[in-house]
């Protein structure tokens, strides 16, 4: 007969001395039998949720305690139906052997993560808020696939095995692209050399690992669709906004968190100086007379931002409704890779409009124009010229399409 599962319980050793550690116990009666189980962890009182026998959310850690004890229960319901099915006999004995070795995996896999919380805790203070978000989505992509493959993750099993399930996961189940995964291996790379150095882990098998990301596609506005953009006058102020901003990148290559954080006091004699956000690089830009008209526009002595505050993500919504009204409408190929799998299909240009495009439109444009790629990459901030040599690509491939269009 299959067990009530209330009959598992967690109970405290010592529930009245409410900021004093005390030890929690797993507790579950069968048969007439009372199997009694120190779980090896403890807590205060004070934290602990009694009603539901968890740790409370006012607890530090009470996600990694509440996973232990939850996969402890799991563990222990698991097997004892399977030993009732199986007509075993079942001893008190038996199953705190069970539940040894399922806590002793639990455990290795608990540090992992506990030293992977330590590690985003440290890094709060020398990384970006966006760099933090990628650590935590690769943190959360390891613990997703522990819980689907039913992996049990500690720094030993971080091994050649692990690299291939993990990347057959990602691909075949999350249906990742190949730059996503790039991502995540990168990141937990650093995490995995961080852990290293700290002397938690001595396995190094993960500097075998590797997950190259695809050359991504470089979309920008022809000169003629930029002109056409910048004249298109929208009758709704909060598009009209959204356009200045996208122009202003793409007249002067700034990104959209440096443009979205220039102060009116950034900009002086026709010249913008600005340290980067991204690379805490100094850029020196010249106004040309399509910034200089923006500029001017947005010109106060009463605000100190120059442009008016928008989240990134609103930006790249408003800009595709943008592009849409402004008829910009030629096609682009979109292309993806998933593992081998090569995925490709033809979209009207403003469904791919995004604030980062304002950036590739000025490179793309200014090399076009004759610009020098020294001076593009000053302004720019690029320091390498490897990186920046995709572009030259990308104006040749333009070049002739221009010819062919014009002359056949």
């Amino acid at each position: 007969m299959k067990y009530n599962k209330n009959l598992i319980k967690f109970n405290l050793k010592n529930k009245k001395e409410l900021n004093v550690k005390t030890q929690i116990y797993l507790v579950f009666v069968f048969n007439k039998k009372r199997l009694r189980y120190f779980t090896g962890k403890r807590i205060e009182p004070k934290y602990w949720d009694f009603e539901n026998q968890r740790a409370s959310t006012k607890y530090p850690n009470y996600r990694s305690l509440n996973r232990v004890l939850k996969s402890l229960s799991n563990h222990l319901e698991e097997n004892y139906n399977n030993l009732l099915v199986t007509g075993k006999k079942i001893t008190v004995e038996g199953l705190k052997q069970l539940l040894d070795e399922r806590l002793n995996k639990v455990q290795n896999t608990d540090s992992l993560f506990s030293y992977f919380d330590e590690f985003v805790e440290i890094s709060k203070n020398e990384r970006k808020h966006s760099t933090i978000k990628t650590y935590n989505a690769a943190k959360s992509a390891l613990e997703s696939f522990q819980k689907d493959r039913n992996y049990y993750l500690n720094f030993e099993s971080i091994n050649h095995s692990f690299d291939e399930q993990f990347k057959d996961y990602l691909i075949n189940e999350v249906k990742l692209a190949n730059n996503t995964i790039a991502n995540y291996y990168k990141r937990l790379k650093t995490f995995l050399n961080w852990s290293v150095v700290k002397g938690y882990n001595n396995n190094l098998d993960f500097r075998n690992f590797k997950a190259k990301p695809n050359d991504g596609e470089i979309y920008f506005l022809t000169w003629d669709e930029l002109m056409d953009l910048y004249k298109y006058k929208p009758a709704d102020k909060k598009l009209e906004k959204v356009k200045d901003i996208f122009c202003f990148g793409c007249f002067t290559g700034l990104r959209f968190s440096d443009i979205i954080n220039l102060k009116q006091d950034n900009i002086n004699n026709d010249i913008i100086s600005i340290n980067t956000i991204k690379t805490d690089s100094k850029a020196i830009i010249p106004l040309n007379k399509y910034s200089r008209e923006i500029y001017l526009k947005y010109r106060s002595k009463e605000t100190v931002s120059l442009f008016p505050s928008i989240s990134n993500q609103k930006m790249n919504d408003y800009l595709k409704i943008l592009g849409r009204k402004a008829k910009i409408k030629s096609p682009v190929r979109i292309v993806k890779y998933k593992g081998t799998e090569r995925i490709e299909k033809m979209v009207p240009k403003h469904k791919i409009m995004s604030s980062h495009i304002a950036r590739k439109t000025f490179i793309t444009n200014a090399l076009a124009k004759g610009m020098s790629s020294e001076v593009i990459m000053d302004i720019t901030t690029h320091k390498s010229y490897r990186a920046f040599q995709r572009y030259f690509k990308i104006v040749e491939e333009h070049k002739k399409e221009q010819m062919n269009k014009f002359f056949g």
